[in-house]
Protein backbone atom coordinates (compact mmCIF):
# COMPACT_ATOMS: atom_id res chain seq x y z
CA UNK A 1 0.00 0.00 0.00
CA UNK A 2 1.34 3.42 -0.97
CA UNK A 3 2.49 5.59 1.93
CA UNK A 4 0.54 8.83 1.89
CA UNK A 5 1.91 11.96 3.51
CA UNK A 6 0.00 15.06 4.49
CA UNK A 7 -3.53 15.15 5.88
CA UNK A 8 -7.16 14.66 4.93
CA UNK A 9 -10.49 15.09 6.67
CA UNK A 10 -12.25 11.83 7.55
CA UNK A 11 -15.13 12.28 5.06
CA UNK A 12 -12.52 12.44 2.29
CA UNK A 13 -10.84 9.14 3.18
CA UNK A 14 -12.25 7.48 0.01
CA UNK A 15 -10.34 10.02 -2.09
CA UNK A 16 -7.13 9.27 -0.21
CA UNK A 17 -7.78 5.57 -0.76
CA UNK A 18 -8.29 6.13 -4.51
CA UNK A 19 -5.02 8.08 -4.67
CA UNK A 20 -3.18 5.26 -2.91
CA UNK A 21 -4.83 2.70 -5.21
CA UNK A 22 -3.42 4.49 -8.27
CA UNK A 23 0.07 3.97 -6.87
CA UNK A 24 -0.61 0.34 -6.00
CA UNK A 25 -1.85 -0.24 -9.56
CA UNK A 26 1.42 1.11 -10.97
CA UNK A 27 -0.25 4.17 -12.47
CA UNK A 28 1.80 6.67 -10.47
CA UNK A 29 5.44 7.33 -9.64
CA UNK A 30 4.94 10.53 -7.66
CA UNK A 31 2.11 13.00 -7.25
CA UNK A 32 -0.12 15.06 -5.02
CA UNK A 33 -3.77 16.03 -4.60
CA UNK A 34 -5.42 18.89 -2.74
CA UNK A 35 -9.08 19.78 -2.15
CA UNK A 36 -10.94 22.77 -0.77
CA UNK A 37 -14.58 22.35 0.21
CA UNK A 38 -16.69 25.33 1.24
CA UNK A 39 -13.53 27.35 1.61
CA UNK A 40 -11.75 24.91 3.90
CA UNK A 41 -8.75 22.81 2.87
CA UNK A 42 -9.87 19.24 3.51
CA UNK A 43 -7.23 17.24 1.60
CA UNK A 44 -3.52 17.95 1.10
CA UNK A 45 -1.57 14.76 0.42
CA UNK A 46 1.38 13.55 -1.60
CA UNK A 47 3.18 10.27 -2.18
CA UNK A 48 5.76 8.42 -4.22
CA UNK A 49 8.98 9.58 -5.82
CA UNK A 50 10.08 12.88 -7.26
CA UNK A 51 12.96 11.11 -8.99
CA UNK A 52 12.85 7.31 -9.12
CA UNK A 53 16.44 7.00 -10.39
CA UNK A 54 17.83 8.22 -7.08
CA UNK A 55 14.83 7.21 -4.92
CA UNK A 56 14.19 10.89 -4.11
CA UNK A 57 10.77 11.13 -2.40
CA UNK A 58 8.00 13.51 -3.40
CA UNK A 59 7.96 16.23 -0.76
CA UNK A 60 5.47 18.76 0.52
CA UNK A 61 7.06 21.47 -1.63
CA UNK A 62 7.69 19.40 -4.79
CA UNK A 63 6.48 20.98 -8.03
CA UNK A 64 6.06 19.56 -11.53
CA UNK A 65 5.14 20.68 -15.07
CA UNK A 66 1.36 20.57 -15.50
CA UNK A 67 1.20 20.84 -19.31
CA UNK A 68 -2.20 22.09 -20.56
CA UNK A 69 -3.40 23.03 -17.10
CA UNK A 70 -1.24 26.05 -17.97
CA UNK A 71 -4.01 27.13 -20.37
CA UNK A 72 -6.27 27.75 -17.37
CA UNK A 73 -3.59 29.98 -15.84
CA UNK A 74 -3.40 31.95 -19.10
CA UNK A 75 -7.20 32.17 -19.35
CA UNK A 76 -7.26 33.48 -15.78
CA UNK A 77 -4.96 36.36 -16.70
CA UNK A 78 -7.34 37.47 -19.45
CA UNK A 79 -10.28 37.09 -17.07
CA UNK A 80 -8.67 39.40 -14.52
CA UNK A 81 -8.10 42.03 -17.22
CA UNK A 82 -11.73 41.68 -18.33
CA UNK A 83 -12.92 42.04 -14.74
CA UNK A 84 -10.91 45.30 -14.55
CA UNK A 85 -12.51 46.49 -17.83
CA UNK A 86 -9.14 46.40 -19.63
CA UNK A 87 -10.08 43.59 -22.01
CA UNK A 88 -13.24 42.75 -23.95
CA UNK A 89 -13.84 39.21 -25.22
CA UNK A 90 -16.23 40.44 -27.91
CA UNK A 91 -13.79 42.78 -29.62
CA UNK A 92 -11.78 41.60 -32.61
CA UNK A 93 -8.29 40.39 -31.72
CA UNK A 94 -7.04 42.93 -34.26
CA UNK A 95 -8.44 45.74 -32.10
CA UNK A 96 -5.61 45.02 -29.66
CA UNK A 97 -3.14 43.44 -32.10
CA UNK A 98 -3.41 45.05 -35.57
CA UNK A 99 -1.01 42.63 -37.32
CA UNK A 100 -3.31 39.75 -36.39
CA UNK A 101 -5.75 40.90 -39.09
CA UNK A 102 -3.44 39.64 -41.85
CA UNK A 103 -4.37 36.52 -43.85
CA UNK A 104 -8.12 36.87 -43.36
CA UNK A 105 -8.22 37.07 -39.56
CA UNK A 106 -9.59 40.62 -39.17
CA UNK A 107 -13.04 39.60 -37.88
CA UNK A 108 -11.96 36.94 -35.39
CA UNK A 109 -13.00 37.92 -31.87
CA UNK A 110 -11.02 37.41 -28.69
CA UNK A 111 -13.70 35.02 -27.48
CA UNK A 112 -13.43 32.89 -30.62
CA UNK A 113 -9.65 32.74 -30.28
CA UNK A 114 -9.67 31.83 -26.58
CA UNK A 115 -12.52 29.34 -26.99
CA UNK A 116 -10.76 27.43 -29.81
CA UNK A 117 -13.31 28.50 -32.46
CA UNK A 118 -11.10 30.76 -34.60
CA UNK A 119 -9.81 28.04 -36.94
CA UNK A 120 -6.29 28.62 -35.63
CA UNK A 121 -5.57 25.23 -34.09
CA UNK A 122 -2.35 24.77 -36.07
CA UNK A 123 0.20 26.82 -38.00
CA UNK A 124 1.74 25.81 -41.32
CA UNK A 125 5.24 27.17 -40.69
CA UNK A 126 7.40 24.65 -38.77
CA UNK A 127 8.46 25.94 -35.37
CA UNK A 128 10.56 24.58 -32.51
CA UNK A 129 10.17 25.31 -28.82
CA UNK A 130 13.58 26.96 -28.87
CA UNK A 131 12.23 29.60 -31.30
CA UNK A 132 10.24 31.07 -28.43
CA UNK A 133 13.50 31.89 -26.71
CA UNK A 134 15.91 32.83 -29.48
CA UNK A 135 13.92 33.47 -32.67
CA UNK A 136 10.63 35.03 -31.66
CA UNK A 137 10.33 37.01 -34.89
CA UNK A 138 9.93 33.65 -36.67
CA UNK A 139 7.11 32.73 -34.27
CA UNK A 140 5.44 36.12 -34.65
CA UNK A 141 5.46 35.96 -38.43
CA UNK A 142 4.09 32.42 -38.40
CA UNK A 143 1.19 33.56 -36.22
CA UNK A 144 0.19 36.64 -38.20
CA UNK A 145 0.55 34.99 -41.63
CA UNK A 146 -1.50 31.90 -40.77
CA UNK A 147 -4.90 31.62 -42.44
CA UNK A 148 -7.81 30.12 -40.46
CA UNK A 149 -8.28 26.40 -41.14
CA UNK A 150 -12.06 26.77 -41.02
CA UNK A 151 -14.47 29.72 -41.15
CA UNK A 152 -14.10 31.37 -37.72
CA UNK A 153 -17.05 30.55 -35.47
CA UNK A 154 -18.26 27.67 -37.66
CA UNK A 155 -16.43 24.87 -35.87
CA UNK A 156 -14.12 24.02 -32.99
CA UNK A 157 -10.51 22.83 -33.06
CA UNK A 158 -8.39 22.56 -29.94
CA UNK A 159 -5.16 24.51 -30.34
CA UNK A 160 -3.15 22.04 -28.30
CA UNK A 161 0.00 24.12 -28.77
CA UNK A 162 -0.45 27.20 -30.92
CA UNK A 163 -3.40 28.48 -28.84
CA UNK A 164 -0.88 29.49 -26.19
CA UNK A 165 1.36 31.25 -28.69
CA UNK A 166 -1.57 33.37 -29.88
CA UNK A 167 -2.75 33.96 -26.32
CA UNK A 168 0.72 35.04 -25.19
CA UNK A 169 1.07 37.64 -27.95
CA UNK A 170 -2.49 38.92 -27.54
CA UNK A 171 -1.93 39.35 -23.81
CA UNK A 172 1.32 41.21 -24.46
CA UNK A 173 -0.48 43.56 -26.84
CA UNK A 174 -3.25 44.24 -24.31
CA UNK A 175 -1.29 44.47 -21.06
CA UNK A 176 2.17 45.51 -22.33
CA UNK A 177 3.79 42.76 -20.27
CA UNK A 178 3.99 38.99 -20.50
CA UNK A 179 1.46 36.55 -19.09
CA UNK A 180 4.16 35.07 -16.87
CA UNK A 181 5.02 38.44 -15.33
CA UNK A 182 1.37 39.32 -14.80
CA UNK A 183 0.51 35.91 -13.33
CA UNK A 184 3.44 36.02 -10.90
CA UNK A 185 2.42 39.42 -9.55
CA UNK A 186 -1.38 39.37 -9.72
CA UNK A 187 -2.09 35.73 -8.91
CA UNK A 188 0.81 33.74 -7.45
CA UNK A 189 2.10 36.48 -5.14
CA UNK A 190 -1.34 37.59 -3.95
CA UNK A 191 -2.47 34.03 -3.19
CA UNK A 192 0.94 32.90 -1.90
CA UNK A 193 1.01 29.91 -4.23
CA UNK A 194 3.86 27.93 -5.77
CA UNK A 195 2.75 28.22 -9.39
CA UNK A 196 4.80 29.59 -12.28
CA UNK A 197 4.73 30.32 -16.01
CA UNK A 198 8.44 30.61 -16.66
CA UNK A 199 10.38 29.04 -13.79
CA UNK A 200 13.35 30.74 -12.13
CA UNK A 201 16.54 28.76 -11.52
CA UNK A 202 16.12 28.88 -7.74
CA UNK A 203 13.17 26.46 -7.98
CA UNK A 204 14.89 23.79 -10.10
CA UNK A 205 15.83 21.47 -7.25
CA UNK A 206 12.17 21.08 -6.29
CA UNK A 207 10.95 20.06 -9.76
CA UNK A 208 9.92 16.43 -10.13
CA UNK A 209 11.26 14.39 -13.04
CA UNK A 210 8.73 13.50 -15.74
CA UNK A 211 8.44 9.91 -16.94
CA UNK A 212 6.82 9.53 -20.38
CA UNK A 213 5.06 6.42 -21.64
CA UNK A 214 7.48 4.26 -23.62
CA UNK A 215 6.92 3.93 -27.36
CA UNK A 216 6.29 0.20 -26.98
CA UNK A 217 3.72 0.63 -24.20
CA UNK A 218 2.00 3.40 -26.15
CA UNK A 219 1.74 1.26 -29.28
CA UNK A 220 0.51 -1.80 -27.38
CA UNK A 221 -2.24 0.33 -25.85
CA UNK A 222 -3.14 2.36 -28.93
CA UNK A 223 -3.09 -0.11 -31.81
CA UNK A 224 -6.24 -2.03 -30.75
CA UNK A 225 -8.07 1.28 -30.22
CA UNK A 226 -6.94 2.58 -33.60
CA UNK A 227 -8.12 -0.56 -35.36
CA UNK A 228 -11.56 -0.90 -33.84
CA UNK A 229 -11.93 1.13 -30.65
CA UNK A 230 -14.48 3.93 -30.41
CA UNK A 231 -12.27 5.87 -28.02
CA UNK A 232 -10.84 9.37 -28.16
CA UNK A 233 -7.34 7.92 -28.51
CA UNK A 234 -8.43 5.58 -31.29
CA UNK A 235 -10.10 8.37 -33.26
CA UNK A 236 -7.07 10.65 -32.91
CA UNK A 237 -4.75 7.82 -33.98
CA UNK A 238 -6.86 7.11 -37.06
CA UNK A 239 -6.85 10.82 -37.94
CA UNK A 240 -3.04 10.82 -37.72
CA UNK A 241 -2.52 7.81 -39.98
CA UNK A 242 -5.18 8.97 -42.44
CA UNK A 243 -2.92 11.88 -43.35
CA UNK A 244 -4.82 14.66 -41.57
CA UNK A 245 -1.89 17.09 -41.53
CA UNK A 246 -3.62 19.84 -39.59
CA UNK A 247 -4.36 17.55 -36.64
CA UNK A 248 -0.75 16.35 -36.67
CA UNK A 249 0.43 19.97 -36.71
CA UNK A 250 -1.89 20.83 -33.83
CA UNK A 251 -0.06 18.37 -31.61
CA UNK A 252 3.46 18.42 -33.09
CA UNK A 253 4.10 22.05 -34.08
CA UNK A 254 5.93 23.71 -32.35
CA UNK A 255 8.17 20.66 -32.20
CA UNK A 256 9.93 19.48 -29.08
CA UNK A 257 12.33 17.45 -31.21
CA UNK A 258 13.24 13.79 -30.66
CA UNK A 259 13.14 14.13 -26.88
CA UNK A 260 9.40 14.91 -26.94
CA UNK A 261 7.96 15.02 -23.38
CA UNK A 262 11.37 14.54 -21.79
CA UNK A 263 12.48 17.94 -23.04
CA UNK A 264 10.35 19.41 -20.24
CA UNK A 265 12.85 17.94 -17.79
CA UNK A 266 15.40 20.41 -19.14
CA UNK A 267 15.74 23.74 -17.24
CA UNK A 268 16.00 25.89 -20.39
CA UNK A 269 12.48 24.86 -21.41
CA UNK A 270 11.10 25.72 -17.99
CA UNK A 271 12.68 29.19 -18.24
CA UNK A 272 10.53 30.02 -21.27
CA UNK A 273 7.02 31.35 -20.95
CA UNK A 274 4.92 28.85 -22.89
CA UNK A 275 1.43 29.57 -21.58
CA UNK A 276 -0.08 26.43 -23.04
CA UNK A 277 2.31 23.80 -21.71
CA UNK A 278 5.11 24.68 -19.27
CA UNK A 279 3.37 25.91 -16.16
CA UNK A 280 4.99 24.39 -13.06
CA UNK A 281 2.97 23.93 -9.88
CA UNK A 282 1.91 21.66 -7.06
CA UNK A 283 -1.60 20.42 -6.32
CA UNK A 284 -1.97 22.77 -3.37
CA UNK A 285 -1.43 25.80 -5.59
CA UNK A 286 -3.93 24.65 -8.20
CA UNK A 287 -6.60 23.92 -5.59
CA UNK A 288 -5.97 27.25 -3.84
CA UNK A 289 -6.31 29.14 -7.11
CA UNK A 290 -9.49 27.30 -8.15
CA UNK A 291 -10.95 27.81 -4.66
CA UNK A 292 -11.38 31.50 -5.51
CA UNK A 293 -13.73 30.42 -8.31
CA UNK A 294 -15.44 27.84 -6.09
CA UNK A 295 -16.35 30.66 -3.73
CA UNK A 296 -17.80 32.88 -6.46
CA UNK A 297 -14.76 34.59 -7.98
CA UNK A 298 -13.60 36.58 -4.96
CA UNK A 299 -11.67 35.66 -1.81
CA UNK A 300 -10.61 38.43 0.54
CA UNK A 301 -8.85 41.12 -1.48
CA UNK A 302 -8.33 38.79 -4.46
CA UNK A 303 -10.98 39.02 -7.15
CA UNK A 304 -10.85 37.05 -10.38
CA UNK A 305 -14.36 37.68 -11.66
CA UNK A 306 -17.59 39.51 -10.88
CA UNK A 307 -21.09 38.08 -11.12
CA UNK A 308 -21.45 38.40 -14.92
CA UNK A 309 -18.10 36.79 -15.70
CA UNK A 310 -18.83 33.99 -13.24
CA UNK A 311 -22.16 33.45 -14.99
CA UNK A 312 -20.33 33.07 -18.30
CA UNK A 313 -17.82 30.66 -16.78
CA UNK A 314 -20.39 28.41 -15.14
CA UNK A 315 -23.13 28.40 -17.79
CA UNK A 316 -23.81 25.21 -19.68
CA UNK A 317 -22.85 25.40 -23.33
CA UNK A 318 -23.76 22.85 -25.99
CA UNK A 319 -20.57 20.81 -26.24
CA UNK A 320 -19.12 20.84 -29.76
CA UNK A 321 -17.39 17.90 -31.41
CA UNK A 322 -13.77 19.02 -31.51
CA UNK A 323 -11.80 18.46 -34.72
CA UNK A 324 -8.53 17.90 -32.85
CA UNK A 325 -9.56 16.10 -29.68
CA UNK A 326 -12.12 14.02 -31.61
CA UNK A 327 -14.75 14.26 -28.87
CA UNK A 328 -17.43 16.70 -27.66
CA UNK A 329 -16.34 19.37 -25.23
CA UNK A 330 -16.16 23.14 -24.95
CA UNK A 331 -14.49 26.16 -23.43
CA UNK A 332 -15.96 29.11 -21.58
CA UNK A 333 -13.60 32.11 -21.82
CA UNK A 334 -10.65 29.73 -22.28
CA UNK A 335 -11.53 27.37 -19.41
CA UNK A 336 -12.38 23.76 -20.22
CA UNK A 337 -15.98 22.56 -19.95
CA UNK A 338 -16.02 18.77 -20.09
CA UNK A 339 -18.83 16.33 -20.60
CA UNK A 340 -21.01 16.06 -17.53
CA UNK A 341 -19.95 13.24 -15.18
CA UNK A 342 -16.47 12.97 -16.68
CA UNK A 343 -14.81 15.17 -14.08
CA UNK A 344 -17.91 16.49 -12.33
CA UNK A 345 -21.65 15.79 -12.24
CA UNK A 346 -22.29 19.55 -12.21
CA UNK A 347 -22.39 21.52 -15.46
CA UNK A 348 -21.18 24.59 -13.57
CA UNK A 349 -17.72 23.05 -13.08
CA UNK A 350 -14.76 24.20 -15.18
CA UNK A 351 -10.96 24.23 -15.18
CA UNK A 352 -8.41 22.47 -17.36
CA UNK A 353 -6.62 19.14 -17.58
CA UNK A 354 -3.08 18.46 -18.73
CA UNK A 355 -1.16 15.72 -20.52
CA UNK A 356 -0.37 12.87 -18.19
CA UNK A 357 -3.42 13.43 -16.02
CA UNK A 358 -2.93 16.66 -14.06
CA UNK A 359 -6.10 18.63 -13.35
CA UNK A 360 -7.28 21.95 -11.92
CA UNK A 361 -11.04 21.99 -11.31
CA UNK A 362 -13.49 24.46 -9.78
CA UNK A 363 -17.11 23.61 -8.99
CA UNK A 364 -18.93 26.71 -7.71
CA UNK A 365 -22.18 24.76 -7.28
CA UNK A 366 -20.56 22.34 -4.83
CA UNK A 367 -18.15 25.03 -3.51
CA UNK A 368 -15.38 22.62 -4.36
CA UNK A 369 -11.91 22.95 -5.84
CA UNK A 370 -9.47 20.19 -6.77
CA UNK A 371 -5.82 20.13 -7.78
CA UNK A 372 -3.95 17.03 -8.93
CA UNK A 373 -0.39 16.73 -10.28
CA UNK A 374 1.76 13.75 -11.25
CA UNK A 375 5.04 12.88 -12.94
CA UNK A 376 4.12 9.59 -14.65
CA UNK A 377 2.63 10.30 -18.06
CA UNK A 378 -0.31 8.41 -19.52
CA UNK A 379 -1.18 7.65 -23.13
CA UNK A 380 -4.85 8.57 -22.65
CA UNK A 381 -6.27 12.06 -23.17
CA UNK A 382 -8.31 11.62 -19.99
CA UNK A 383 -6.43 9.00 -17.92
CA UNK A 384 -8.28 6.44 -15.82
CA UNK A 385 -6.29 7.44 -12.74
CA UNK A 386 -7.62 11.01 -12.94
CA UNK A 387 -11.20 9.91 -13.49
CA UNK A 388 -10.93 7.54 -10.52
CA UNK A 389 -9.91 10.46 -8.32
CA UNK A 390 -12.78 12.61 -9.57
CA UNK A 391 -15.34 9.88 -8.92
CA UNK A 392 -14.00 9.38 -5.41
CA UNK A 393 -13.98 13.14 -4.78
CA UNK A 394 -17.70 13.48 -5.52
CA UNK A 395 -18.51 10.35 -3.53
CA UNK A 396 -16.94 12.11 -0.56
CA UNK A 397 -18.87 15.33 -1.14
CA UNK A 398 -22.19 13.62 -1.71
Amino acid sequence: MAELKGHWSLPFAPLADAFAANFDAGQEIGGAICVYHRGKKVVDIWAGLKDKNIEDPWREDSIVPVFSVTKALAALCFLILANRKKFDYEKPVAHYWPDFALAGKGEITCRQLLEHRAGLYAVDKPLHLSDFGDNYSKVYNALIMQRPLFIPGSNQGYGAQVWGAYAAELFRQVAHESIGQFFAREVAKKLGIDCHIGLKEEYDTRVATLYPVSVVDRLVALVPDMIMGETTEGRIGRAFISGNNSIEQAYMNPSAGPKSVEIFNEPWVRRLELPWVNGVANARSLATLMNVFALGGKLGKVQFAGAELMRQLTKENPLRYDLVLQKPLGWNLGFLKEERWLYSPNVEAFGHSGMGGSLALADPKAKLSFGYVCNKMDYKIRPDKTLRLCRALYECVN
